[in-house]
């Protein structure tokens, strides 16, 4: 399984990356929006995590832009939601939301939903 880490913090990147590979699963990583597009546009992943709050192209606009070329599972990080802005985040195309902090549990049981 190919997974896509999106965050501008690299020790969210590396976390992420250690659960992953711990598993087997084929981790990348990309510290902005656009270098995921660029990356999404030129591989197939099976999922991506990408982090809300970032420079260069917010989670959002990066989410939005994904879902004029691909219906790949997004999860979008974030640090701070209530209920109805995660409502609003799936609306527009998110598969779901992981909450920061979040488990090493809650992180594998959504990966392995699409391995």
């Amino acid at each position: 399984m190919k997974i896509l880490v999106v965050d501008d913090e690299l020790n969210i990147r590396l976390l992420l990356q250690e659960i992953f590979n711990l598993k087997g699963y084929d981790t990348t990583l990309a510290e902005n929006g656009e270098q995921a597009l660029s990356m999404i546009r030129n591989q197939q992943y099976d999922i991506v995590f990408l982090d809300r709050k970032m420079p260069v192209l917010s989670g959002e606009a990066t989410l939005n832009q994904i879902r004029t070329f691909s219906d790949i599972p997004v999860y979008l990080i974030s640090a701070f939601q209530t209920d109805e802005e995660v409502q609003t985040i799936k609306s527009k195309g998110a598969t779901g939301v992981l909450m920061k902090p979040f488990t090493i549990d809650e992180v594998l049981n959504i990966a392995q939903k699409y391995a």
